[in-house]
């Protein structure tokens, strides 16, 4: 197979599911072969990150990926798409051990902030424990020249039950849960569009009647840019 890509995911299965999910929706198809090409690594075994970052001395993530980026660059897809947000808090560890690139979501994600929403200034962050802990989407909001609004302690809190309690551990998603947090972005802590950025609350969004307030839903996003990227390639383009 030439002209493809490698998807790094199973973290965790269920988000990865749904965005290959949404891949395939939106990728124009009359035939079967109008499909895209691409393996997915679907590691589920890969160490929990945000227990990782918040504690170095537990089995790192990092090393697992590393492992997996290795072994799929003798196969020499095109590029890597990584499907968790938290994980990119290893980008430049990850992009060190290959010269294939590996599409950066947190850039992707705020770069989009322009289209869906021109005039926001406060953008508001949802995800995990080590997404917020870690500071990976600081710089990118911050030179972008939005102001971050990060989730209160009470927002917080809900984030990660849902994220690690209904999602993870149950295996499906609170709709209820997931609107009350971003109508608490939008309309408690005044953000203009609130990212998610746990490909868990993508899962979330995409299973639930999607919310009426203005989201940057990072793992659609990266969908959107991985279709671009590999129908350029397909196409010949650079």
């Amino acid at each position: 197979m030439k002209k493809f890509f490698t998807v790094l995911g199973g973290m965790g299965t269920l988000a990865t599911e749904s965005y290959v999910r949404i891949l395939d929706q939106r990728t124009p198809t009359h035939r079967d072969q109008d499909y895209l090409d691409y393996l997915v690594v679907n590691h589920a075994t890969v160490p929990d990150r945000t227990s990782w970052i918040l504690d170095h001395s537990k089995p790192s993530p990092a090393k697992a990926l590393v492992e997996d980026i290795k072994q799929q660059s003798l196969l020499h897809p095109e590029f890597f798409v990584l499907i968790c947000n938290t994980a990119h808090y290893s980008y430049d560890e990850l992009q060190a051990a290959t010269k294939i690139p590996i599409l950066n979501m947190l850039q992707e994600t705020v770069n989009e902030i322009k289209r869906l929403k021109p005039d926001a200034k406060r953008v508001g962050l949802l995800g995990t424990d080590g997404t917020m802990k870690s500071g990976i989407y600081d710089s990118y909001i911050k030179n972008a020249g939005y102001e971050e609004v990060k989730a209160t302690p009470e927002i917080q809190e809900m984030t990660e039950d849902l994220i690690y309690h209904d999602i993870k551990e149950k295996g499906h998603s609170d709709g209820k849960k997931y609107h009350e947090l971003v109508r608490k972005m939008i309309e408690e802590e005044h953000c203009d569009i609130v990212i998610l950025g746990c490909t868990e609350l993508s899962y979330a969004e995409e299973m639930d009647p999607e919310t009426k307030y203005p989201v940057a839903d990072s793992q659609s996003i990266i969908v959107d840019r991985t279709l671009e990227r590999a129908l350029k390639i397909r196409n010949g383009e650079k």
